[in-house]
């Protein structure tokens, strides 16, 4: 399992709407709203790196989607 973080900047006014839209696409764990840099952080499980690109173009077409970034994560460490 390939596990990733898609780090998300969108256009003003559609974070609502693009998250909607963003649950409805498989393979998507959780959708996180956050402050700063990025607009919204999305963590993806997938089996490959096909379904992981599979995931972004999918993101990438939602309305008001300014640019993705994705960091695939390569060990996790729980507390």
């Amino acid at each position: 399992m390939i596990s990733a973080y898609i780090l998300i900047t969108m256009k003003p006014g559609n974070v609502d709407k693009a998250t909607k839209e963003m649950r409805k696409i498989e393979n998507v764990a959780k959708i996180s709203v956050v402050a700063g840099e990025y607009d919204i952080v999305v963590r993806a499980q997938v089996k490959n790196l096909e379904d992981l690109l599979s995931v972004t173009d999918k993101l990438q077409m939602i309305e008001g989607v300014n640019r993705t970034t994705t960091q695939i994560i390569e060990k996790e460490i729980a507390l």
